[in-house]
């Protein structure tokens, strides 16, 4: 019988698979390491290895043997062959991540497609007839170089997925919501083939009153409300309905509730036809349909990432002169701090701390944000009006984006009291907390299509709402960097902002 799902552990396979202790509780502070990043990162460095070891090797030729190396002449074998190696090593699944942790398996698939592109290139080069152009000692220290570093890649890559194992991060957690026959053939085939990293954090049904306290070995831990209210704390990677065919009104309900979850939502094999189905995939041996996909998985968030880093270095270098001004003006006008901390969401419905140029004297400030600026407020200094009409007040969040609590660009980040007409806005407006799957942004598709400002209507509330779920089902490096342009111009004629 498998572990209680309430102990948030992994089995003792896949820690004894690793080398590891057993996985502690991964949460929001402890993000997972996505697999996809690992074997494209593997097939990256091993790519690279033959192309650092012919540079290598030919710079050993001509220094230490004294012999003339023509360095152009030895990039085409070296390139050729990271080619040619990397396509062998993907037939020979050596990038299937649990090959990664087999050292045998990688072994031999290096083995073979080393000697299978050797044997290839020496055949073109006598085909072509230029093997006598190339050196047979830069050759040796060239292979050797090569299956050195090839090595080494993966014992440090299984030193990593051990420690990685052993904190939790390469492990999915799962929730299963249903506590039928269903749900009970998911469990049963969860870890038939093996599969040791996945974490079955609890069971989840409305009717829990009616329900055992533990089905199968794993703990019914309550209702879909009380799931959402796990997924606050836990880094959940997937959320799995397990309900019959038949069920279909009640899995559209939980398909639209568990849609503001920022998890992979997944439908066990059953109910195929009204819903979405992005695709298939497997959770160990379990088949599932893919409903939704949490936005920016693998290699998507850590460009998104690295946009931020980059581009958020060098536009705080940039402004800092200019910061240091309006800080000083803030002073000279008014007595109070420089910077205004507020609360605002952040990912996942998570409260940040969003820092913005104090805009307002300080004991007229509004730090809940429940009253909403107009034009001429009293409140708001002069030195404010010109700072918060050309969104000059903002630029401190560059230190949040730095911090990775905020992006560049993503929906604007709102304070919980915020309304829209006389309703809370996330109570007004249907799929609100569905905007908070990505990091909120300094600005957004919403700003930069003229939905700026203050909040006149539900009708306003809604086509907000409509743009950031616009930005995120849509994301792409280019659509930030349009933005960004665009932002520009809407900063340099300003409307709705006071």
């Amino acid at each position: 019988m498998y572990e209680a799902a309430s102990d948030y552990t992994g089995d003792a396979s896949r820690a004894a698979r690793f080398g590891g202790d057993v996985a502690p509780p991964r949460t929001k502070t402890r993000t997972p390491v996505s697999r996809e990043v690992i074997c494209h990162s593997v097939l990256l460095l091993d790519a690279l290895a033959f192309v650092v070891a012919g540079v290598l090797a030919a710079f050993l030729h001509s220094h230490f043997l004294n012999q003339h190396t023509n360095y152009r002449l030895y990039a085409y074998p070296t390139v050729l062959a990271a080619i040619i190696s990397s396509f062998a090593l993907r037939k020979c699944e050596a990038y299937s991540f649990p090959n990664l942790c087999n050292f045998r398996v990688q072994f031999r698939a290096m083995t073979v497609s080393l000697g299978g592109t050797i044997a290839l290139l020496t055949l073109i080069a006598y085909a072509a007839k230029v093997a006598e152009f190339y050196s047979r000692s830069w050759s040796l220290m060239w292979v050797a170089a090569t299956l050195f570093q090839l090595i080494l890649v993966r014992l440090i890559l299984m030193r990593l997925l051990k420690e990685w194992s052993r904190q939790g991060l390469l492990t999915r957690m799962i929730a299963i919501v249903g506590s039928g026959k269903e749900s009970r053939r998911l469990l049963a085939n969860l870890h038939a083939g093996g599969e040791s990293d996945v974490i079955v954090v609890g069971i989840f049904d409305d009717c829990k009153d009616r329900l055992p306290p533990e089905i199968a070995g794993y703990k019914v831990m309550g209702t879909t409300d009380d799931l959402i209210s796990l997924s606050r704390r836990l880094l959940l990677d997937e959320i799995v309905i397990a309900l019959p065919l038949h069920a279909q009104k009640r899995i559209g309900r939980l398909i639209e509730k568990l849609r503001s979850v920022p998890s992979d939502l997944r439908l066990s094999l059953g109910s195929l036809e009204s819903f979405p189905i992005s695709g298939l995939g497997k959770i160990g041996q379990a088949l599932t349909i893919e409903i939704v996909d949490r936005p920016l998985k693998n290699w998507a968030g850590v460009t998104k990432c690295i946009e931020d880093k980059v581009i958020g270095s060098l536009l705080l270098i940039v402004c800092a002169p200019v910061m240091a001004l309006i800080a000083l003006a803030i002073r000279c006008e008014s007595v109070g701090p420089v910077l205004f901390v507020q609360s605002r969401f952040g990912f996942n419905n998570k409260l940040i701390s969003v820092l913005k140029f104090r805009t307002m004297y300080t004991d007229l400030g509004d730090r809940s944000g429940a009253r909403c600026t107009v034009p001429n407020d009293p409140r708001v200094t002069r030195v404010g009006r010109i700072l918060r009409k050309f969104s000059l007040d903002e630029l401190p969040q560059l230190i949040n984006v730095l911090r990775g609590e905020m992006s560049l660009v993503g929906p604007r980040p709102h304070v919980p009291t915020m309304k829209a007409g006389h309703q809370l806005y996330h109570e007004a407006v249907r799929g609100y907390f569905a905007r908070h799957h990505l990091l909120p942004g300094m600005t957004g598709w919403a700003q930069v299509n003229n939905s700026r400002g203050e909040i006149a209507s539900l009708a306003a509330a809604n086509e907000r709402v409509a743009y950031d779920l616009y930005y995120i089902d849509h994301w792409s490096v280019w659509m930030d960097l349009k933005i960004m342009l665009l932002t520009v111009r809407v900063l340099l004629s300003p409307k709705n902002a006071y």
